[in-house]
């Protein structure tokens, strides 16, 4: 168990949270989990921020919980007219996202947009 890193690193660019994921969820305890999805909804609660970008740079793996948090963050701002981006995505997880219908599919109100690169993705929310 990791207790020597925070779960997420955030970074702010414009009205953009940048959350990046600091390896896989195994590696850490369930109440560090529960700590930094919680510090990721009070800082999408702040009203300056409208959009959020996942970046996997840090991660090759994922399961269910992590999932289950994407969905809990993504729904938060897509449910304030905000948008979310994954970015950085191995073709595995790209893979896996589109079989759970989760990927760039239009009937579900959290549904995620794919790019290639944080900078892709910035450009997705500013155009």
């Amino acid at each position: 168990m990791n207790t020597d890193r925070n779960i997420f690193e955030f970074e702010r660019q414009d009205n953009v949270l940048i959350l990046t994921p600091n390896g896989p969820f195994m590696e850490f305890r369930d109440n560090d989990i529960r700590n930094g999805y919680n510090e990721a909804y009070r800082i999408l609660m702040e009203p300056e921020l409208e959009h959020l970008i996942v970046d996997f740079t840090q991660m090759d793996y994922f399961g269910s919980t992590f999932v289950g948090i994407l969905i809990r963050l993504s729904k938060k701002v897509c449910g304030d007219g905000g948008k979310a981006i994954l970015c950085n995505l191995s073709e595995d997880m790209r893979e896996m996202m589109k079989s759970l219908m989760l990927l760039e599919n239009d009937k579900v109100v959290f549904s995620w947009k794919a790019a290639v690169s944080r900078a892709e993705a910035l450009e997705k929310l500013t155009s």
